[in-house]
């Protein structure tokens, strides 16, 4: 499974590990791990005291369990959309990389997302850029590749959000002028931010 660390698309897949674990701590769901080598990268993060790795595919779950096994971190075999998902409790920080593209209706991902967030907690969500959700894209697991207007109003009704873009391996914020072939959202849940008082 190691093997391919040195292709560019791994390096830059576990450069967005690497953010993840500077900016989630506590407890942290790790949503869509595959077999969970960035779960074990948040796993090792000083700031970070649990991991729970949540994925559907029983195969690479059962791997992460045999080959990423470290105390503080637990695979679970489920979908994060089913309703199970509430039962593992409230997270601190939420990683959910490459996923949104994968499925039909993402907002449902989002706000089941939304629901395991404590209060102050973060989520760091990522998918790449491309064309739009209303064009086929040639990636063969990818519902659609979205633009960012369409990331940004799929997370504006739960979430204030910082926009971060990839270049190869390194992320920063988002600036217009470039061009990212990925885009990452540092979000906050919106129903933790003040009301006006009346």
């Amino acid at each position: 499974m190691y093997r391919r660390l040195g292709h560019g698309w791994t390096q830059e897949h576990l450069a967005r590990y690497r953010f993840a674990a500077e900016l989630l701590e506590g407890r942290v769901l790790d949503a869509g791990c595959g077999t969970g080598y960035g779960s074990i990268m948040l796993a090792s993060s000083d700031k970070v005291h649990e991991v729970v790795a949540v994925d559907r595919d029983a195969r690479a779950v059962s791997w992460g369990r045999t080959y990423n096994r470290t105390p503080s971190l637990r695979f679970v075999n489920e979908d994060l959309l089913s309703s199970r998902l509430h039962g593992l409790g409230r997270f601190d920080g939420i990683a959910c990389l490459e996923v949104l593209e994968h499925l039909p209706e993402p907002e449902r991902l989002l706000a089941q997302l939304d629901h395991c967030l404590r209060p102050g907690g973060r989520l760091l969500v990522s998918t790449p850029v491309g064309k739009g959700r209303d064009v086929p894209t040639l990636q063969p697991h990818h519902c659609f590749q979205l633009r960012r207007s369409e990331f940004e109003a799929m997370l504006n009704p739960r979430f204030s959000f910082h926009l971060f873009g990839q270049r190869g391996p390194g992320i920063e914020r988002w600036r217009p002028a470039r061009r990212y072939f990925l885009m990452l959202a540092l979000c906050r849940s919106r129903w933790e931010e003040p009301r006006p008082s009346s």
